[in-house]
């Protein structure tokens, strides 16, 4: 057993409301080469030679299940870290954050037993849970503890003949009940600096510098498009930089790519805070709109990217680009720049010549497998943190949308997500920057019909409440900001909107139309064709999010067979046709309900299917045997599990976030979600909506419920939830009226008579690093 590492962090508590961290804590030369590592630290066994996998075969993933859950339940979870992360100096910790699946008809809880850690032929099994208490440096240049909650071990150099090197450490996550489930990290493994006299270290220096140069300290080199190129630092190098803005305005895909498979270490030089060193570019515009990094594995560490000249950073799909301790901002703000009158521009994404085009999605593209782009202790403002694999310690102002964008993701670990909203974003709906009025009337109910003079290239818009949005540029009501649009009509050219201003205008003043980027979080947005999958295999620990517009949590993604499709079933094995001529594209993972019969509404999970035959396998059988029944899809997510957050609708519009479409070993533990009036809501519009192990245990909830008035009837497990409104749900549920309270940074306070958990609760802190027991309230917060 590894030591739980309860210790006092920050004066009682882990305080992570603003933000922590970086990469590897430097540390003293390890003394003793070859010495066995003490308890709960774990190091390469003595057949490692330095590099991955030399040290022995890792053991396979364990089919065998442990107990009986609904089929190929496997436990959740991944590892808080970077791949291709140096290890510097003893005393790093590396967490596996998890969760065990939740069998949705049982009354037993399934606890971790424990994690099973592996690194090059050595092995060790943590089975408590700790707080990593690894200090890392954060955005402005502090150190605080990491943070992370899980199981951790510490990792130490090889105890052979090589102590320094490149390895793989596994974990494999254990419990009661389910399948194992075997994740993997590779590691650049330095604890004894046993590999810095190897490493190339190159200079750069924007004012001073040239790409010519030999790129050391006397003569730096001058871009960081250079110094990744097949021509620059080389595999597993570091590049040290000075002080000063790095305009990258070169056309990199034209340097040879660096297919290294060391990362490199991108740093300041020492004593620079991070907005010392600023990296852009001079135009948005340029041919190539992506910042385009090339080589394969690079860590950015302690620096500022300006992103208001970056529409894009971009990696191949097959790079790992890590971003530690670092500033990504745009000092424009979320609606983009201003006019010459000091209004709002706002975004506009697909109208216009290229000059007048802007983009407000901007961010991480995601990529299979180890491939992406990952972020820790990082600062986020302006700018959208899209398709990262890992956010750890990441805080973010103004404008985040973390998962919409890609057409799902795979192995996606959130551990620490603090993000604020205070508006949502704003989209100019016509590429030239004003329209002219010719004339306003009062309306009805309190609105003012404005007759345009010129629509431009105006799309229709119907009435959605908060979507559209006006701001008038001249006349008495120019300073009335951003308001309500109810409507406009291009070709009556009219446009109506709320509040009576009929009086206050004049023919020629102007208006810009725009509408609201909601900017929600955990939006499966991009899952449209059938070749697309959902999100799978997500942790994520201690989200916390305010906002009064947005969403803070929604999955949705439906996307539906071809018309008139029918199944007929035989056991598990199925046959689907389809009533438009077309063959189904239907993949693993895929949710099958039925639409008629008596078992009308129950569903299924497609375990393989064949296009050419329309034959499949389900990963169990529906009730009976099915001939030529009606059948819709789903686009599950699977293998997802939020626990330790806080989220916090301060608006009173709209939902604070909705399950939708099917998902699969889907548990919520430990989470406050407080929004008004509405709060979780199952929605049921679309066909092919259903649950299977989806469980909720020890949350707070202002409310939950359905829009259509029908909870899901299958696989939803409520336990010792407490709700604030509407109905008590679920065993050991509690129904209270009460006032929320918060305190000075905006922590939620139990109150008196809060429910308590009552029975050991699945991790045992709360989101904030302190204890929690049988005794503490529910919802992932501490009294």
């Amino acid at each position: 057993m590894i030591d739980t590492t309860r210790r006092t962090l920050l004066g009682g508590g882990l305080a992570l409301s603003v933000t922590p961290l970086a990469c590897s804590a430097p540390g003293s030369s390890a003394a003793g080469h070859g010495v066995k590592a003490g308890p709960g630290i774990l190091q390469p066994g003595p057949r490692w030679n330095g590099r991955p996998g030399s040290g022995g075969d890792a053991p396979a993933q364990s089919d065998a299940p442990r107990g009986t859950l609904v089929p190929d339940e496997r436990f959740i979870g991944g590892f808080s870290a970077i791949p291709g992360q140096w290890i510097h100096g003893p005393g790093i910790r590396i967490t596996a954050l998890g969760l065990p699946p939740q069998a949705a008809d049982g009354t037993d809880l399934n606890y971790f037993k424990e994690a099973v850690f592996f690194l090059e032929g050595n092995t060790v099994t943590v089975t408590e849970w700790s707080v990593n208490v690894t200090p890392v440096r954060t955005h402005d240049g502090t150190t605080m503890p990491q943070g992370s909650i899980g199981f951790s071990v510490e990792i130490a150099a090889g105890e052979g003949a090589i102590t320094a090197g490149d390895a793989i450490l596994y974990c494999y996550l254990r419990g009661e009940h389910g399948l194992e489930r075997r994740i993997e990290l590779p590691l650049v493994i330095n604890v004894d600096r046993a590999l810095d006299a190897q490493r190339a270290v190159r200079y750069l220096d924007p004012d001073k510098g040239d790409d010519a140069a030999a790129g050391t300290r006397a003569a730096p080199w001058r871009t960081l498009g250079h110094a990744l190129s097949n021509a620059g630092v080389g595999d597993g190098g570091k590049l040290v930089l000075a002080a000063g803005r790095y305009l990258e305005d070169s056309n990199i895909t034209r340097r040879g790519q660096l297919n290294n498979r060391r990362a490199i270490e991108v740093v300041a030089q020492d004593g620079l805070a991070p907005d010392k060193i600023v990296i852009s570019r001079t135009n948005r515009f340029l041919p190539e709109r992506r910042w385009m990094i090339q080589a394969r594995v690079v860590h950015f560490i302690g620096l500022t990217f300006d992103l208001r000249q970056l529409m894009q950073l971009w990696g191949p799909r097959d790079r790992v680009i890590g971003f530690f301790a670092s500033r990504l901002v745009d000092p424009l703000g979320p609606d983009g720049p201003r006019d010459a009158s000091g209004f709002l521009l706002g975004f506009n994404t697909d109208k216009g010549p290229p000059a007048e085009r802007d983009i407000v999605v901007s961010g991480f593209l995601p990529a299979p497998g180890l491939g992406s782009v990952y972020l820790a202790e990082c600062l986020f403002a302006n700018f959208l943190t899209q398709g990262a694999a890992l956010y750890r310690n990441v805080t973010s102002y103004d404008v985040t949308d973390c998962f919409a964008g890609g057409p799902g993701y795979d192995g996606v670990v959130v551990d620490g997500y603090f993000v604020t909203m205070p508006r949502s974003g704003l989209r100019r709906l016509h590429s030239g920057p004003h329209l002219t009025i010719a004339g306003a009337e009062r309306g009805p109910n309190g609105t003012t019909v404005l007759t345009l003079a010129d629509v431009g290239d105006l799309a229709p818009l119907v009435e959605k409440r908060d979507l559209w949005k006006m701001q008038f540029l001249s006349g008495a009501p120019a300073q009335a900001g951003i308001i309500d649009l109810v409507s406009a009509d291009p070709i009556a050219r009219t446009a109506i909107v709320r509040g009576d201003f009929a009086g206050q205008l004049r023919p020629g003043d102007r208006i810009r139309i725009y509408a609201i980027w909601h900017a929600d979080f955990c939006q499966q947005e991009g899952v449209r064709l059938p070749t697309h999958r959902g999100l799978h295999n997500t942790t994520i620990f201690r989200y916390r999010a305010e906002s009064p517009t947005s969403q803070l949590f929604l999955t949705q993604a439906p996307v539906p067979l071809e018309p008139g499709s029918r199944i007929a079933t035989q056991g598990a094995h199925f046959q689907l046709t389809s009533g438009s001529g077309k063959p189904n594209v239907v993949i693993a993972d895929d949710m099958l309900r039925l639409q008629e019969g008596p078992q009308a509404g129950e569903y299924r999970i497609v375990k393989s299917f064949d296009a050419l035959s329309g034959s499949g396998v389900l990963l169990d059988p529906f009730s009976a045997d099915q001939a030529g029944t009606a059948v819709q899809r789903s686009k599950s997510i699977t293998d997802f599990v939020m626990a330790l957050s806080i989220l916090r609708k301060t608006g009173d519009g709209w939902e604070q976030g909705q399950f939708q479409d099917g998902h699969r070993n889907f548990l919520l533990t430990q989470n406050t979600f407080i929004s008004q009036p509405g709060c979780l809501l199952f929605r049921s519009k679309f066909v092919g909506h259903g649950h299977r192990n989806h469980v909720q245990l020890f949350n707070v909830c202002a409310k939950m419920d359905a829009d259509g008035g029908q909870m899901p009837s299958y696989g939803l497990r409520i336990e010792r939830n407490h709700f604030f409104r509407g109905q008590p749900r679920g065993q050991g549920g509690r129904l209270a009226e009460a006032a929320l309270t918060f305190d000075a940074n905006q922590r939620y306070k139990p109150f008196k008579g809060q429910l308590r958990i009552g029975r050991k609760p699945l991790i045992p802190f709360d989101s904030f690093g302190n204890p929690v027991d049988e005794t503490s309230p529910v919802g992932a917060v501490s009294v």
